[in-house]
């Protein structure tokens, strides 16, 4: 079930039947991860999503990371959640779509710096080796 929710990760009945898996499996807090996203929550689904938000100490950016929600945000936005849920439940679904518009810059800096670095010594390398061959054959 995590290989399909990985592939396809805008089905959110998918995350619904891997929650239901984890609660006949007697754990509730793992449910309630998969079924934290859910428009229409049973009692059941609503206790299980506050196991979850206990086990992650009702942190905002530790439950968006715990989601591990890879899909398509639109599909977020639309959700009516329910007013009873913890008004966490709000600030999670916003850091998650916060997250989706963030780049990632000093990363991808620090990777192309090391490429044209590489590429650059190679380069040289190759010119000194070229010169050497070219001065010593003749």
């Amino acid at each position: 079930m995590h290989g399909l929710i990985s592939a396809y990760p805008n089905e959110l009945e998918l995350r619904k039947m891997l929650g239901d898996i984890y609660f006949q499996l007697k754990y509730p807090a793992m449910a309630g991860r998969y079924w934290y996203l859910e428009k229409i929550k049973t009692p059941q689904m609503k206790k299980a999503c506050m196991e979850f938000e206990n086990s992650m100490g009702h942190d905002m950016n530790k439950i968006a990371q715990a989601l591990k929600y890879k899909g398509d945000i639109e599909l977020l936005e639309g959700l009516d959640v329910d007013p009873e849920l913890l008004s966490s439940q709000y600030k999670v679904k916003d850091k998650l779509v916060e997250e989706q518009d963030v780049p990632i810059g000093p990363t991808y800096k620090l990777i192309i710096f090391g490429c044209l670095s590489v590429i650059l010594s190679i380069i040289i390398f190759a010119s000194v080796g070229v010169y050497t061959f070219f001065k010593w054959m003749f």
